[in-house]
């Protein structure tokens, strides 16, 4: 399996989640974040796999780089991009739901 199956397997939900709470997301804001995130991976990444701390079997790659990082680890940077701010959301809407339903009973 390549990185870039592995990637789709984690992409394509987060996706598919990204256009379900389409109605939840602050665009502008996601955009910055993602390319904040992008421009960290990309100088962090290229230090330890440029360091050879990290290593990737280039069979498994697709041969695009920025600077020493493969692009397939960038992926992991988008589905965390997406992912912790609604893991985020979805929790703290369970905490007010159980918040209310603790009200009602309490009545």
């Amino acid at each position: 399996m390549t990185y870039a199956e592995l990637n789709l397997i984690f992409l394509v939900p987060v996706i598919a989640l990204l256009f379900y709470f389409r109605w939840l997301v602050r665009w502008r804001k996601l955009c910055f974040t993602v390319a904040a995130l992008l421009i960290m991976t990309a100088i962090f990444d290229n230090f330890i796999v440029g360091s050879g701390i990290v290593a990737y079997n280039p069979d498994t790659l697709s041969g695009a780089f920025i600077g020493f990082a493969p692009i397939e680890d960038f992926a992991y940077t988008l589905v965390a991009a997406v992912l912790i701010p609604l893991t985020w959301w979805w929790l703290g809407s369970r905490q007010e739901q159980s918040k209310s339903n603790t009200a009602k009973g309490k009545k």
